[in-house]
Order: C-alpha cells, then sequence, then structure tokens
C-alpha cells in the first residue's frame, strides 16, 4: 500500500511540476554549452602560460616566437646607456702661500750735493765742539766750531750758497767777519778777511759771490799761517762744514 501511494505521489509531482523540471535541464544543458564555449583549447592552454611567458612545445627551436622571445630578452632595453666610469677629479695640491717678503725699507738717503767751498786749500785746524784742541796762538786747550782753511793772503773768498748777508763786523777774537742767512734755517761765517769787504748787510748774494779776501786780522788764530775761519750753523747750532760743503 505504501509503495503504490509513493509511485502514485512520484506521478503526481512530474505530472505536476514535469514543465519546471524539463526547462531546469535545459537551463543546465544551455549552460554546460556556454561554459564548454568559454574554456580555452588544449592548444592554447598549451600556447600561453599565466605569467603571460609564450611556451613552444619541443621540436619547435625555428619557431618565429621563440627567437623573437630570445632576441627580446638577449637585448638590452633601448634607453639603458652603457654604465661610465667616472673619471677622477685631478687632485689639486693645497697652494701655500709663500711667506710675505719683508717691505722694501722706506727710509731713503737723501744724498744733498755739496756746496763748493769758499776757498781751496787744505784743513789746517779741525772742527772740534765735543773735544778740546790745542791753541798754539793761546797756548791753551779749546773747542773750535769752525775749520782753518789755508791759502794765501789775498785769495778771494766766496759765498758757499745764496742767500742774504745778515752781518758784517770786526770780530775781537776772529776779526774781519761775514755772516750769510740761506734758506733752512742755515748760517755761514767767514772771519779772519782783510778789512777791504765787497758787501754790505741786507745785500743778496749767490753762492760764488766774493764776500771779501783771506786776511791776518784774527788774533786768537794770528800764530796759523794765513788762512779763512769757516763755520757752518743749523738752527742755531754749529755743524761741522764738511758735512755740507766739499773740503780738502
Amino acid at each position: 500500500m505504501e509503495q503504490k501511494q509513493r509511485k502514485f505521489n512520484i506521478k503526481e509531482f512530474f505530472k505536476n511540476q514535469g514543465l519546471y523540471v524539463a526547462l531546469v535541464l535545459c537551463l543546465l544543458v544551455v549552460g554546460a554549452a556556454v561554459l564548454l564555449i568559454a574554456l580555452p583549447s588544449e592548444d592554447e592552454q598549451q600556447a600561453e602560460q599565466p605569467n603571460g611567458q609564450v611556451v613552444v612545445e619541443a621540436g619547435q627551436s625555428e619557431d618565429e616566437t621563440l627567437n623573437e622571445a630570445v632576441n627580446k630578452n638577449s637585448q638590452p632595453p633601448a634607453t639603458l646607456k652603457p654604465t661610465q666610469t667616472p673619471t677622477p677629479l685631478p687632485s689639486v695640491s693645497p697652494q701655500v702661500s709663500p711667506s710675505p717678503s719683508p717691505a722694501p725699507s722706506t727710509k731713503t738717503t737723501t744724498s744733498t750735493s755739496k756746496a763748493d767751498p769758499p776757498v781751496n786749500g787744505e784743513i789746517v785746524w779741525g772742527f772740534a765742539t765735543d773735544k778740546l784742541i790745542y791753541s798754539k796762538t793761546l797756548d791753551q786747550w779749546m773747542t773750535h766750531e769752525g775749520v782753518d782753511i789755508a791759502a794765501e793772503l789775498g785769495t778771494e773768498v766766496k759765498a758757499v750758497l745764496s742767500g742774504t748777508v745778515l752781518q758784517v763786523y770786526e770780530d775781537d777774537a776772529l776779526g774781519y767777519t761775514v755772516i750769510v742767512e740761506h734758506t733752512s734755517d742755515r748760517l755761514t761765517l767767514y772771519a779772519n778777511l782783510s778789512d777791504s769787504i765787497p758787501v754790505k748787510v741786507g745785500d743778496r748774494v749767490n753762492a760764488g759771490t766774493v764776500i771779501g779776501t783771506v786776511g791776518s786780522s784774527a788774533i786768537s788764530e794770528c800764530a796759523e799761517v794765513p788762512h779763512l775761519h769757516f763755520a757752518f750753523y743749523v738752527g742755531g747750532s754749529a755743524k761741522d762744514p764738511a758735512d755740507y760743503v766739499k773740503l780738502g
């Protein structure tokens, strides 16, 4: 009874639902057919692997696809440049500054031309302000602010520099005397002259102008040979005439 009932139910099911079952089966068949069409063939699976690389079967070494793949892999990219070894920069030795040479001395020697002498002759009594020399006339040791230049009586005495006659007088010790004033606070003195003096105070004289003649008027030096007593002063101080005038 139960078996009959079961068969009856199946028949009733297919009778009532048979159309739907047939529709489902048709859909399954169509779906299977679409799936088979969509799946790649065996040749296509062998031709291309999932990683995108081309695979060929053995015995196909002459295949153009393989050659192109090999050539493509063996050639470097077009944009790749050969590596260049950087050229080492030349080593630069540190420049050592030479020791500075000492600056030339700014001290210059002023060479002032010496003036011509008032008379030509030998020095018989020299300049002495820092020591004592013996005077035969006075028979004593004393200083001497000038030089005595030996010369014959009547020898012309000439101014050694241009200037103005400052004094003309007779000195108690040096006799007839002429003093000439020059620039730069300088004075020259000419003594033991004769009494005939051709210049007077205020006269302008040049170097070489005759201002008198050699005499024997100097009482303090009368024991000496005839001579000219000549002195040179700078700023009121007696200087060695040989530093300014050419003396023998």
